[in-house]
């Protein structure tokens, strides 16, 4: 049998009282203590810091990032509708239900928008209408009774109207007399139509004129006889020059040509600036006239029916040395 080896010594054997050995011999790490070690290297050698170092550790440089590459604005692909929504990075033109470009891919949010022309505007809407994605037609009420028995009435008008109007035409072309008749009245229409815009005067002469004050080489008649080189003068101190004209019947006075001054010597005399006219009707009209030689047209209201009329020279434009006030022509018109 084999010999017996020695037990080892108990723990007390092995830890004097004394503590002679224990001071000498080095304390052994525990489990805890090198796991927080090993820890505390491995965040510094993530970090790229050695233990014990206070400055941090070389780090290699990093890749840049890539460029954006740059989009050339091109023209479009296809037609550009009303309501397509154009690019504004390459141009391409997008149908209004999109959110990003389908060339390029940027986002459509402040793309312009193609605009209807305004003459297509005019024009009634033909086919069906073309909606947005997500948005739904609104819910129509039905029709009120007034809206529904306005709506029958149109409907029945137009096609008595149109009835009408074929079996006409086709009177008008098979019957000489019906389209004589035709033609009378349609003649007749546009005579109406064309005094209404466009009016037709004829002249009123009247056949006796008088003067309250004129001069001897220059009479009152002479403002009415249709010549531009005489003229009536009348002394401007005093009481207002007036003429009067009277007519061979009533008439209606409805246009006035009016030529103001001497046109010779248009500077040398006085003007009239306003004149007021007094019909035989009792009515009156005030008359203002520029300071030019020229004709002036002026229209006059409330002289129907009249038999005279008193032309009262109320306000002049000044002469610098002249005595008299000086009026070339008047000339009245009646509407045809």
């Amino acid at each position: 049998m084999p010999p017996k080896l020695p037990l080892p010594p108990t723990t007390d054997e092995q830890s004097p009282s004394d503590g002679s050995i224990d001071s000498a011999r080095p304390a052994l790490p525990s489990v805890n203590d090198e796991s927080s070690a090993r820890q505390t290297a491995a965040s510094g050698l993530v970090a790229g810091i050695t233990p014990g170092d206070s400055q941090p550790g070389a780090v290699l440089p990093q890749d840049s990032a890539p460029a954006r590459p740059t989009v050339r604005r091109q023209p479009p692909t296809r037609a550009l509708k009303p309501g397509d929504l154009v690019c504004g990075e390459c141009g391409e033109g997008n149908q209004p239900t999109r959110k990003f470009c389908g060339r390029c891919g940027n986002s459509l949010a402040a793309a312009d928008v193609v605009r209807t022309p305004w003459w297509r505007r005019l024009l009634p809407r033909r086919g069906a209408k073309v909606r947005r994605s997500g948005e739904r037609p609104r819910n129509r009420r039905g029709k009120s009774k007034l809206g529904a028995a306005f709506g029958a009435v149109f409907r029945v008008t137009r096609r008595v109207v149109s009835a009408v109007l074929v079996i006409a035409g086709i009177a008008y072309g098979i019957s000489g007399d019906f389209r004589s008749w035709v033609n009378a009245h349609a003649i007749a229409l546009e005579q109406d139509v064309e005094g209404v815009v466009l009016p037709q005067y004829a002249p009123v002469a009247p056949v006796e004129i008088t003067a309250t004050s004129e001069l001897l080489d220059h009479p009152g008649a002479s403002a009415f006889d249709g010549f531009s080189n005489t003229f009536w003068a009348a002394p401007a101190a005093g009481p207002e020059p007036v003429l009067v004209a009277r007519f061979a019947q009533p008439v209606t006075l409805s246009r006035a040509i009016i030529r103001t001054g001497a046109r010779d010597e248009f500077q040398a005399r006085h003007r009239p600036h306003r004149l007021h006219l007094v019909f035989s009707t009792g009515r009156t009209a005030d008359v203002e006239l520029k300071d030019n030689p020229d004709p002036q047209q002026v229209d006059l209201a409330d002289g129907a029916g009249v038999t005279s009329v008193e032309v009262h020279v109320v306000s002049l434009y000044q002469s610098v040395k002249g005595t008299d006030v000086a009026l070339t022509e008047i000339e009245f018109f009646t509407e045809q």
